[in-house]
């Protein structure tokens, strides 16, 4: 049976699961700007496609939001990225209602009327989950940073090589003992969730997860 260890990321938020996300029938495009490639939907494009995580044995569904306005996170890792939300948020068309950004991280939460696409930034849906712990308005945001611990003696090179083209490794002091942290250079959250759970169903991985904003509620 998988075991999962809970990470705590930088922002003192906790990693709860771990993901997947099935085809289905995608949203259409409903209104595109070249200027930074922009697509605008009236619901998240992957709205329709299976999102889940586990919890060891555990399927827990995911629900992205379904209804506008949208609370999304986005983030960037460029000039270009940041450019691009700029523009977004700037223009004067009704879409971006409120914005808040982050003081410590290259990230974004913004309250909208589309659901936002672009190449330039990583957009995270909002979710609820089956197994709701959750408080009324409160969701759950994926980060776009995988964290996996190897089984005992497996060596995690061969991750580093077979994902190189979407995965980096992080090798800072920060990380907890044993576990593996690596940024993703996906640009959705559904990507990130099935990604986690490929790797996590190899035989040589102990577990791993996508790191997850969820609040936290110290109730007595």
């Amino acid at each position: 049976m998988k075991r999962r260890v809970t990470g705590i990321c930088t922002a003192m938020l906790i990693a709860f699961g771990i993901s997947s996300c099935s085809s289905d029938d995608e949203i259409e495009v409903e209104s595109y700007d070249s200027m930074y490639e922009v697509r605008y939907y009236s619901q998240d494009p992957d709205l329709h496609k299976a999102q889940r995580r586990w919890y060891n044995d555990m399927s827990i569904e995911m629900y992205p939001q379904s209804e506008p306005p949208y609370i999304l996170m986005v983030k960037w890792d460029s000039d270009q990225g940041k450019k691009a939300l700029d523009y977004i948020a700037g223009k004067d068309d009704g879409v971006i209602l409120d914005r808040h950004d982050s003081d410590y991280e290259n990230m974004s939460i913004i309250l909208c009327n589309k659901y936002i696409s672009c190449p330039y930034l990583y957009v995270s849906s909002s979710y609820k989950s089956s197994e709701n712990f959750l408080y009324e308005n409160e969701y759950i945001r994926i980060d776009c940073k995988i964290l996996l611990k190897m089984k005992e003696g497996k060596s995690v090179d061969p991750i580093v090589e077979k994902y190189s083209d979407v995965l980096i490794r992080y090798t800072g002091d920060e990380k907890v003992r044993g576990t593996e942290i690596f940024d993703c250079t996906l640009r959705t959250s559904c990507e990130v969730l099935r990604l986690a759970e490929e790797i996590h169903l190899r035989d040589d991985v102990e577990w791993a997860e996508p790191n997850m904003y969820s609040p936290i509620h110290f109730d007595i």
